[in-house]
């Protein structure tokens, strides 16, 4: 019987070997995501080997669900056939098939974490489940990614990790799997009690074998399973972040289900409670919002410039003594410049229904289905006074579903990668700024009858194409098309500005959200911060320092027309009201900010943050009705906002 129950101990040794092999790797995925994001104070050594050891816990979770299948089949199989003669090559073969099995599925794990380290640098937090939606526009991802040229280190990275696994993992199955001469005894002279016994202690020992799965799988002892929130454990971002794994976040996120659905945080809260307090905070009083005003400019067109990733810290960025941003430096002191102004989300779509429809996002959920809501908003609006809606995009309009989106709210008219000269596309994103602004005032100069005209840029996001022009304006490409996205524009509102149509516009110049600046806070700033001009011959320069979110876009462009409306979202009008604070989202945060504070909370982790704006320390307990008050504005915005987007 020594044989037979060899065989059972030498199938859980191969799993055991298989499971640390598992974690291993993806330890090793961890130090490649520290790599990439490495803080700028340089390595705190106690809290990292915790967080390491952290991310250990949810690695296993992981692991023990991958494991979970093998170990029932394996310790099966090897209990049905030790006893017979060919048991051992049954045996064999059972460990190829799982090695097989294995092979594939954490060479997946290995493309997912190693993309998660490339992801978070530039989000300043884990993959989660609305990455998912981009699989629907798989050429246009594959394209952003492969032409980015950092990603090609990435690639490897994850090519010469793949080979190490799978190079020991046929090591470790060859070794496992050799038909061995022990000399151990057949089966030929115990009784046949020993033999019920042994059968029973194996049995034992695999149902132990199961529970400490289960265990794995639930990830913690505790009275609750394993959360994102167990992995916060000091006032540090980054190593509460670097526990976490990648796919456990993933999966987290994706349990939120319904994307109309509201977090379980803001069901709590009374609705007509918020509502009143959403109202009076508004400045629109019991009415609601149902409002109208003397015109303030004549009918004007309107042209909305929203530029890709242009946080408001790139106006103070220098290189060899110049600016970065000379032309939008300058038009703050010609314009209405909001200096003190969130974007809603850190996502294109984010930034597009925000600042046409007023409504912040439903945190890492996309706001433009192809199953789309109607919102009223700039377009619904302006099109019901007789304006035109135009929208110019540099790339593909299926991308984010903006073509679906936009045809069932409003925007007529869609001119992008399908209209313009096929040797003016430079990367997979289509034409550059400069060439879309060229072709967009051309055909406005066709337009007849007031219009409204979205433009999207995008050259400033990755894969950069800097032109030849502007390879001596930075230090690196990041910086290069920086000064090249601000060239653009000027050259766009000083071409727009000779034409008849363009002595005659309200230019908003804002982003869709910021930029991935180094940040030690548990939400990253600049990722939100945005500038927002309103400019025009009719205009009088004026700076807005209060709080203002892209949100009052919609509202304030109406109030400036004197266009009646009702305002369904949060934003005001800017004109005759200010806020008290922003409200903000950076896919599983919620922020709260007026410039000199932000409170922000994470919907997985359960986790509040309050900093001192210049200050990287967690405030929250020294000034706890300052967080009180800042909680209660932004848990009761968004819980306003996301049941009036729901209703629509």
């Amino acid at each position: 019987m020594r044989r037979e129950s060899g065989q059972l101990w030498q199938s859980i040794k191969y799993l055991a070997e298989l499971h640390l092999l598992a974690l291993a790797m993806m330890s090793a995925c961890r130090l490649v995501l520290l790599w990439t994001n490495m803080p700028t104070a340089g390595i705190e050594w106690g809290l990292l080997l915790r967080s390491l050891l952290i991310g250990v816990k949810f690695d296993n979770l992981i692991v023990c669900y991958v494991q979970s299948l093998p170990v029932v089949v394996l310790t099966t199989v090897t209990m049905s056939v030790m006893k017979r003669a060919n048991g051992e090559r049954i045996i064999a073969g059972c460990k190829r098939v799982i090695a097989w099995v294995e092979g594939v599925v954490y060479g997946l794990v290995i493309v997912v974490e190693t993309a998660n380290a490339r992801y978070f640098h530039f989000f300043d937090n884990h993959l989660n489940y609305q990455v998912t939606e981009w699989f629907g526009f798989a050429q246009d991802t594959a394209g952003m990614v492969l032409q980015d040229k950092t990603n090609l280190l990435f690639f490897g990275i994850a090519a010469a990790m793949t080979t190490i696994f799978e190079l020991a993992l046929i090591r470790m199955t060859r070794r496992a799997t050799r038909k061995k001469d022990s000399g151990l005894q057949e089966n030929t002279g115990y009784g046949n009690e020993l033999t019920a016994g042994k059968y029973v202690i194996s049995s034992v020992v695999c149902i132990l074998l199961y529970g400490a799965v289960f265990a794995g799988m639930r990830g913690s002892l505790q009275r609750y399973p394993l959360k994102v929130s167990f992995a916060y454990f000091c006032d540090k971002p980054l190593y509460n972040k670097l526990g976490v794994n990648p796919i456990f976040n993933i999966i987290k996120t994706a349990e939120n289900g319904d994307k109309n659905a509201i977090p379980d945080f803001l069901t709590s809260i009374d609705l007509q409670e918020a509502e009143k307090y959403v109202r009076e905070e508004s400045g629109y009083g019991e009415s609601g919002g149902c409002i109208k005003f003397e015109r303030r400019i004549n009918k004007a067109n309107v042209v909305l410039v929203l530029m890709e990733s242009m946080t408001s810290e790139n106006l103070e960025r220098e290189y060899a003594g110049q600016y970065l941003t000379p032309y939008l430096r300058g038009l703050r002191d010609s314009s209405i410049y909001c200096s003190n102004a969130f974007s809603a989300g850190i996502h294109t779509n984010n930034g597009i229904v925000a600042s046409q429809y007023g409504y912040l996002p439903n945190f890492a959920r996309s706001m433009m289905d192809v199953d789309a809501r109607h919102y009223r908003g700039l377009p619904y609006y302006l099109q019901e006074t007789g304006y035109n809606n135009i929208a110019f995009v540099t790339g593909n309009p299926q991308y984010d579903n903006m073509n679906s989106f936009w045809r069932e709210n409003g925007i007529t008219t869609i001119y992008s990668l399908y209209d313009y000269d096929s040797e003016a596309v430079v990367n997979n994103f289509g034409v550059p700024d400069d060439y879309m602004f060229r072709w967009g005032i051309e055909k406005l100069n066709e337009e007849t009858e007031p219009f409204f005209a979205t433009f999207l840029t995008v050259s400033n996001h990755t894969p950069y194409v800097v032109p030849e022009a502007f390879m001596g304006r930075g230090k690196n490409d990041e910086e290069r098309i920086i000064a090249y996205a601000d060239d653009a524009v000027r050259h766009f509102m000083e071409s727009a500005k000779k034409t008849g149509w363009g002595k005659n516009t309200l230019f908003i110049l804002s982003a869709d959200h910021g930029a991935p600046l180094q940040s030690d806070y548990e939400m990253n700033p600049a990722l939100n911060s945005i500038p927002i001009f309103f400019a025009g011959a009719e205009i009088e320069p004026q700076r807005v320092e209060s709080p203002v979110s892209q949100t009052d876009i919609f509202p304030t462009v109406l109030s400036m027309l004197g266009i009646e409306y009702e305002n369904d979202g949060i934003g005001i009008d800017l004109l005759r009201g200010q806020r008290k604070y922003a409200t903000f989202v950076s896919n599983e945060h919620l922020g709260v900010s007026d410039g000199k504070w932000l409170w922000c909370y994470g919907v997985n982790s359960k986790q509040e943050r309050m900093y001192k704006i210049g200050n990287e320390a967690d405030v929250k307990s020294n000034y706890p009705e300052k967080a009180k008050e800042m909680k209660k504005y932004g848990m009761y915005m968004q819980r306003v906002d996301l049941e009036r987007m729901k209703g629509k």
